[in-house]
């Protein structure tokens, strides 16, 4: 009994820092438990990378990762938590963990899908990781692609040397959801690039890319909150991702951690 109330204080507590992110910039919503959510950070001294993603095997699906190159990082934790192992189909947690194991890069991609079913992938998402010769790890993008029951895409980059960042969402304006951001605090970086483009100019409804850039103004860390939703709709909001940044001296920008929440 004991050791049950502690899992679920630790599965609590894990919630409610995923979704303290998720759940930021101005959406109402405040039914956790209709969200799905994504949450990598650096720990160990930027020696690890932790993913934690929403997952529920009682519907048959779960998360499987795949890596171009298995020689750079070393997976240390492969483990799915439930918040209580008496609730038939509850939810629960899948966490990886990788630890540096010898410098290069390599492309981790997660899919979320029924290993048994053929095109049954619900979510797909890769992150490029570096791992320098000191065996700290490094962030250099996310992507998720466009298609069937995916999210909105999203593509995000450290380009020019890693003195920017390059955001390119997908959105479609004529439903009137829109990308908003927000960054806390205002003076660390400078939004350099902020355009929407159509993908197919002329057809009604087709839907746009709308890409950010930003780059160092001092040092500090600074928190980029994107919101897909109806700017005139309180509540409206359908996405959220949270980007947790640092500049340094010589003006390179890291990703120390990436948020996704997507309301189900």
């Amino acid at each position: 009994m004991k050791n049950s109330a502690k899992l679920m204080i630790l599965i609590g507590l894990v919630l409610a820092v995923a979704f303290s992110g998720c759940l930021g910039g101005g959406t109402n919503e405040t039914d956790n438990t209709s969200h799905f959510y994504k949450n990598v950070t650096l720990t160990e001294n930027d020696t690890v990378v932790k993913f934690e993603f929403t997952t529920n095997p009682s519907t048959g699906y779960g998360w499987e990762v795949t890596a171009n190159n298995t020689s750079i990082l070393n997976e240390t934790v492969n483990d799915i938590t439930t918040a209580s192992t008496n609730m038939t189909g509850a939810p629960g947690i899948h966490t990886f963990s990788y630890e540096a194991q010898s410098p290069g890069t390599v492309a981790l991609n997660f899919r979320y899908e029924r290993s048994f079913e053929n095109n049954s992938t619900l979510e797909d998402l890769t992150f490029v990781i570096q791992v320098n010769a000191d065996n700290t790890i490094e962030i250099l993008s996310v992507t998720t692609p466009v298609g069937g029951y995916l999210p909105l895409s999203k593509n995000v980059t450290l380009v020019e040397s890693s003195a920017a960042i390059k955001m390119v969402f997908a959105e479609n304006p004529t439903t009137g959801y829109r990308w908003n951001v927000s960054m806390t605090p205002t003076d660390v970086l400078n939004m350099t690039i902020d355009r929407s483009e159509d993908t197919a100019t002329g057809m009604p409804g087709a839907p746009s890319i709308h890409t950010w850039q930003f780059g160092s103004l001092k040092e500090g860390n600074v928190s980029l909150v994107f919101d897909h939703n109806r700017a005139f709709e309180n509540g409206s909001t359908t996405e959220t991702a949270v980007f947790e940044l640092r500049t340094n001296a010589d003006s390179t920008i890291e990703i120390r951690s990436i948020s996704l929440c997507t309301k189900s």
